[in-house]
């Protein structure tokens, strides 16, 4: 039987899927071929167990790609929406087509058995993929949770969630957070925002740029993961590793650092200001940020 903690742990991933496809259906109601959010919704649908659901975007995200002939983003696709198509004729039918997509103007293909080495790149660029999108609807998760307590009026969660969905969609290595978006906006809520998170996450705050972090705590984790997710290690603890993140509700990045550091970990929230002084030191290079404008 399943213990209270357990219990807990389950219905806070419930909430933070249903808080994350009512942030992405609002997204395709004013933008119906935002790749992310269509994806996203297949995704968290799957997720919650409503199928049909699931089916419909990601046909919907099918019909985008072939309309934009992205061959690259369509093989991306393919696998799962061959797996519906086994029992579904609707998916079926936009397996044709996409397959369609995939085959026009190509010279017949030679047979070949692929190196393990191929196997294995597929194979991390599906996880990537998967990855990325789980971490958005983690952070509009954030966003429509902060948008419900107040901490966001309407139009700054709505600025949020569109500079996220066109941050997330570009293919430059940039973080992808709410801290961030609010931060390059130079949104006053910021710091509420921070104290907010903090306390009804129970995660501590850390003064990150108060700290010399050694080689041996940030390379634990590869630069790539460290500027996308917003998370980073920055001390050791005998055995122990100490992280900071953007977002301390994003459950299942937690247990995918603990996997690749390999050690116990200890969580902490900081600033996106820190975040990014630490990525400086470390000459780490990003791409200048993307708002538009600051918020009111």
């Amino acid at each position: 039987m399943p213990t209270a903690d357990e219990n807990r742990q389950r219905e806070d991933l419930e909430n933070q899927v249903w808080n994350a496809i009512a942030a992405f259906e609002q997204i395709v109601e004013t933008i119906p071929t935002d790749r992310v959010s269509l994806e996203a919704l297949s995704n968290a649908y799957e997720q919650v167990g409503d199928l049909a659901r699931a089916r419909d975007y990601l046909i919907r995200l099918v019909d985008v790609l072939i309309a934009e002939k992205d061959r690259e983003a369509a093989e991306l696709v393919r696998d799962r929406l061959v797996k519906l198509a086994a029992t579904d004729p609707l998916a079926k039918e936009a397996a044709t087509r996409l397959d369609a997509l995939l085959t026009v103007g190509l010279p017949v293909p030679k047979k070949f058995d692929l190196s393990q080495e191929q196997v294995e790149l597929d194979a991390r660029k599906v996880e990537d993929a998967e990855r990325r999108s789980s971490h958005v609807a983690a952070e509009l998760s954030l966003a429509w949770a902060l948008f419900q307590a107040n901490e966001l009026n309407q139009e700054e969660y709505a600025l949020v969630a569109q500079d996220l969905s066109e941050i997330s969609a570009r293919n430059a290595l940039i973080t992808v957070s709410v801290l961030h978006v609010l931060h390059d906006r130079g949104n006053k809520s910021l710091e509420r925002v921070l104290a907010f998170a903090s306390r009804d996450s129970g995660v501590p705050i850390i003064p990150l740029g108060l700290f010399d972090v050694p080689d041996a705590a940030f390379t634990l984790l590869p630069v790539e993961f460290v500027v996308r997710f917003g998370v980073t290690v920055f001390a050791l603890m005998g055995q122990d590793a100490l992280v900071a993140q953007m977002n301390p509700f994003n459950r299942q990045m937690n247990a995918k650092v603990e996997q690749i550091v390999n050690r116990p970990c200890h969580f902490y929230l900081t600033t996106p200001a820190d975040f990014d002084a630490l990525l400086e030191k470390r000459k780490v290079v990003k791409p200048a940020p993307a708002s538009a404008s600051p918020s009111p």
